[in-house]
């Protein structure tokens, strides 16, 4: 199941190089975390988001800063949400697409605040940064979470789905700057953690941590009904994980421009970061080209983003991020897993 990347002229003859940005794992410097990191693309650009190291307690939970930074090559000072008007006691989610009905598509922040409901924030491309107004996704016991909010997106709408005390997923979706809760959950899928959520060629993915710690996998077509969508289960992958895994979109191989994406899904075990993408029947085994991490990892969730930018020599990088262990304990790491430079025969030389 191939997803086209918009095209660059492909010519009979092409030269490919290693891409030098990034060049390897970097530590993003500012960016310490008490769990898993989000990551969403905004055009060619790359924004990072995490729940901060440190806490204090409020309504009888634990509650944390909401930091994230922008990468546009390279990253940008970290922005804070106003702490402790909003503040969240798990990972935040990220994702970019047309929710308000403007024919623009817009990278969208949600967290789980110290109330149990998911609030958001959507992106400001004047000031580069996210509003800071604090509205939630809806109220009501069935909008309550005790766990991460997952969002996904696309050119139509944005998607959001969350685990709810009882251990079902809910999900919603925002279209013309207004959410649509639907009212009967996904069927057939119970979690104690926080699902996993991405849109690809059309159909939305969900993917959730079963009682035995397998992973199971649902999609529906895209645009939901007002009643929402048709859930079908797919092949499960051959991982276990305790904690949620992450879905989104890479490429394999070294001709991205020309054998476009595939729908990916990356997972923790414990000690490293494993990956399997959706060959349209069941799930294939990729081993990255450098073990993921090198050093200790935190149990939490990874995040997955992919970019391309430029037009006459162009980057397309897939990249994981996840949080270190050991002495590194808390810190955000941000890997390309593949990575390819594009440089057409009719780009100048110098």
């Amino acid at each position: 199941m191939k997803q086209q990347i918009s095209s660059l002229a492909i010519a009979l003859a092409i030269s490919l190089t290693a891409s030098a940005k990034p060049a390897s794992a970097q530590v993003v410097s500012q960016a310490k975390t008490s769990a898993g990191p989000a990551l969403t693309t905004f055009g060619s650009e790359t924004i990072l988001a995490w729940s901060g190291i440190s806490s204090e307690s409020a309504n009888g939970q634990t509650i944390h800063k909401v930091g994230y930074k922008l990468y546009d090559g390279a990253w940008q000072p970290q922005q804070i949400m106003p702490y402790t008007t909003i503040n969240t006691t798990a990972a935040p989610t990220l994702a970019t697409g047309e929710g308000e009905g403007d024919g623009f598509e817009h990278p969208y922040l949600a967290w789980r605040q110290d109330d149990g409901l998911i609030h958001f924030a959507i992106w400001d491309n004047t000031t580069q940064t996210f509003s800071t107004d604090d509205p939630t996704v809806c109220d009501g016991t069935a909008c309550e979470t005790p766990t991460s909010p997952a969002l996904a997106g696309n050119d139509t709408g944005i998607f959001a789905a969350w685990t709810t005390s009882s251990g079902t997923v809910q999900y919603a979706s925002r279209i013309g700057a207004a959410w649509t809760i639907y009212s009967v959950p996904v069927p057939g899928v119970t979690t104690k953690v926080a699902p996993a959520l991405t849109s690809y060629n059309n159909e939305l993915y969900l993917a959730t941590v079963t009682a035995d710690n397998t992973i199971q996998v649902e999609h529906t077509h895209l645009p939901l009904s007002s009643s929402g969508g048709s859930w079908t289960q797919l092949n499960s992958p051959a991982a276990t994980t305790t904690v949620a895994p992450a879905l989104g979109q890479g490429f394999i191989g070294s001709v991205p421009w020309k054998a476009g994406t595939e729908l990916f899904m990356a997972w923790n075990t414990g000690s490293t970061i494993d990956f399997a993408w959706w060959d349209g029947i069941d799930w294939i085994s990729w081993p990255p080209p450098l073990p993921i991490p090198p050093g200790p990892l935190e149990n939490y969730s990874p995040a997955l983003n992919d970019y391309s930018e430029g037009s006459c020599a162009a980057t397309y990088s897939f990249n994981v991020a996840y949080t270190l262990g050991g002495t590194d304990a808390s810190q955000i790491e941000w890997t390309p897993v593949n990575e390819v430079l594009y440089e057409a025969p009719s780009c100048p030389k110098f």
